[in-house]
């Protein structure tokens, strides 16, 4: 008799299935798409936006964005070093009046003064009294001007509310002045209370660095293994790159914050135009107070003229600080590393040098492509840190340093001239605009190239990472 048990469907039935060896073409595609989006979106740290700005007002603008750190993520990477160095700047500017405040706190402690009333009413009562002091001088520390303050005023976290007049944003620099003039109150909020307005999820970034650390391992896993490694992954690979150091020096500015702080000031925006003197005498730009900083150097008021066109917000003031203010690095540590890291993004495109393409000429214009990006990407540097410094006037300070002969009439006259300047001067519109075109075809092919290249791959590429060989077994 033939056992049929409680079988009812026909046909062959396998017990215990081993997982398929190797790896599909969705597989690479999912892995290196959802590391990307990860990079991309996650990472990027805007500014604050208008009040009268809806969610696909946000939703848009950080596509655009996103699309920007696909097509050159090491120019998002240069504005968030940027804007480290201008945080780490304005707390250093701020450090007089956290000074003066102190003195202040000081000399008026109110704990400090019930102590030295109360000091024999007992142990039980001087214990209490140290402690409240403690979280005074606690919270009094908390609001100090930290680099997160100097992050959260740059992204428009401030918003000045002068008497009789329409609210705007200001940064930094700005409010320091305000507050040294004696127009607003030091802010006291908290640097925990900045934190609290950050939309960042703890989940989001923890899924991002498991993500990209995974991603690491397995590319690393492929390299010593010599298993093939393809296109996608190495451009995916730089998506990694860039995005850790971006982590590193967004760390302490709040993500996605939607409403600002304002800051009330008993003087009308005239009254302080006024008082302020023959430097604020010009038409503003973009706020009544650009002639403390007005924003520059930006893709809307620097760039955008060159191409007879505008773009951004249209509203004067400004209703929110736009978020494509160039940074001024310098000539620091910080601009060492970020051209170095800038060649070595270029470089790994190298890498794929021999790779195996699906065909001659895509592989030839592979390489045209990585030379052709990592040359524009010198030259970009070669120009713009020239003439970055005549904007800052750079080589004027080193020629004072070098030089003893007539040293007062010459600077004087090198700094006008420095100032009658213009911003981006013909020459090197001449020399960019080519430049540009070179490095936007290039990045596009690559970017293209790395999914039509998917339409053949070696055999070896769909052969995953035998991680057994790297643990110790019998």
């Amino acid at each position: 008799m033939a056992f049929t048990g409680n079988d009812t469907s026909p046909g062959r039935r396998d017990g215990w299935v081993s997982q398929p060896d190797g790896r599909g073409t969705f597989d690479i595609l999912w892995s290196c798409l959802i590391t990307i989006f990860l990079c991309t979106w996650v990472s990027l740290h805007l500014n604050v936006p208008a009040s009268h700005e809806e969610y696909r007002h946000l939703f848009f603008r950080k596509m655009r964005w996103m699309v920007q750190a696909i097509m050159a993520p090491e120019f998002v990477l240069a504005f968030a070093i940027g804007q480290k160095v201008e945080a780490k700047k304005s707390v250093e500017q701020f450090r007089d009046l956290d000074l003066l405040r102190g003195n202040a706190s000081r000399t008026v402690d109110p704990a400090s003064s019930r102590r030295s009333c109360l000091q024999g009413a007992g142990d039980r009562l001087s214990s209490l009294l140290n402690k409240v002091d403690m979280k005074l001088h606690g919270e009094q520390k908390d609001t100090r001007w930290s680099i997160r303050h100097a992050f959260y005023a740059n992204m428009g976290g401030f918003v000045l509310h002068p008497r009789e007049s329409a609210a705007f944003p200001i940064n930094a620099k700005q409010l320091h002045w305000l507050i040294k003039q004696g127009y607003v109150e030091y802010p006291t909020i908290s640097s925990k209370a900045i934190w609290d307005k950050s939309k960042a999820d703890g989940f989001q970034k923890s899924l991002t660095c498991l993500q990209t650390g995974w991603f690491i391992i397995q590319i690393v896993g492929r390299a010593i293994q010599k298993l093939p490694i393809t296109t996608l992954e190495i451009t995916t690979l730089s998506f990694v790159l860039c995005t850790l150091v971006m982590f590193t020096q967004w760390a302490n500015k709040p993500l996605d914050v939607e409403s600002p702080t304002v800051l009330t000031s008993i003087k009308s925006i005239a009254e302080i135009l006024i008082e302020a003197g023959p430097a604020a005498n010009q038409p503003f730009k973009q706020t009544p107070l650009d002639f403390i900083d007005n924003q520059s150097p930006s893709w809307l008021t620097e760039v955008q003229p060159h191409l007879r066109f505008r773009a951004g917000p249209r509203m004067r003031p400004l209703p929110r600080l736009t978020n494509d203010r160039f940074p001024v690095i310098g000539a620091g540590p910080d601009a060492v590393f970020l051209f170095l890291f800038t060649m070595a993004y270029c470089g790994l495109h190298f890498v794929a040098w021999d790779f195996s393409f699906p065909s001659i000429l895509e592989r030839n214009l592979w390489r045209a492509s990585s030379i052709a990006i990592a040359a524009c990407a010198f030259i970009l540097w070669v120009c713009e840190t020239y003439q970055d410094g005549h904007r800052l006037g750079r080589w004027e300070r080193w020629y004072a340093k070098l030089s003893h002969d007539d040293r007062g009439g010459r600077i004087n006259t090198m700094e006008k001239t420095r100032r009658n300047r213009r911003f981006i001067p013909v020459w090197e519109v001449i020399v960019m605009t080519p430049v540009t075109v070179v490095y936007t075809v290039a990045r596009t092919y690559i970017v293209v190239e790395v999914f039509l290249s998917q339409r053949s791959l070696p055999v070896g590429a769909f052969n995953t990472v035998q991680w057994s060989e790297f643990v110790p077994h019998f």
